[in-house]
């Protein structure tokens, strides 16, 4: 991992931009091995404030880019969940970019992701997908900081809208009750 790379650990992406996160929360990351390699900062009322304010959704064309960048990044990824220790392979994550692109209707109210990956990973694309074309925030689990980490780093390189993609650290009781009283609720 590089400087810039464990730096983004501590952060959200919110609005097409890596922010601070407004809350005191720490959680650390930690590998497979046990080894803690930083930590993130759960979202607290400010974050989902600031959040709500940005999110909204792709077009076709955006996602289509994005989806492209995860299959492009399909080894990086899966290696990023290993190292956490979630099997989730190339195979898998290639699967999962298509359901990014897939045809999903516009519109909607805004959704947080907050299932594993490691779970479903076709499953969990097409949710991408779906939240994607209307506005999404990824909780990831806290074993899937790593993969978050760089899915939102494909996000910015693939010039979503700002606000299509958002991460927001804090996959908690706390944090998807606060994002549920905001009106954006978890899948």
């Amino acid at each position: 991992m590089d400087e810039d790379f464990t730096e983004r650990l501590f952060t959200h992406f919110v609005g097409g931009a890596w922010r601070a996160p407004l809350g005191t929360y720490a959680m650390p990351v930690t590998l497979q091995d046990g080894h803690v390699v930083g930590q993130v900062i759960a979202a607290e009322q400010a974050d989902i404030a600031r959040l709500c304010r940005t999110m909204r959704g792709a077009d076709p064309a955006a996602r289509t880019r994005f989806a492209t960048l995860i299959a492009r990044a399909a080894d990086d990824l899966a290696r990023a969940l290993a190292a956490q220790g979630a099997n989730v392979g190339q195979t898998a994550i290639a699967a999962m970019s298509g359901g990014v692109c897939h045809d999903h209707r516009a519109g909607g109210a805004p959704v947080c992701l907050c299932a594993s990956v490691g779970h479903d990973p076709i499953w969990f694309g097409q949710r991408l997908g779906e939240g994607v074309s209307r506005g999404v925030a990824y909780c990831p689990p806290p074993n899937e900081v790593l993969f978050a980490t760089l899915l939102a780093g494909l996000a910015a390189q693939a010039d979503l809208p700002p606000g299509a993609f958002n991460l927001l650290h804090g996959d908690n009781a706390r944090t998807k009750t606060l994002l549920t009283s905001a009106g954006v609720p978890c899948l």
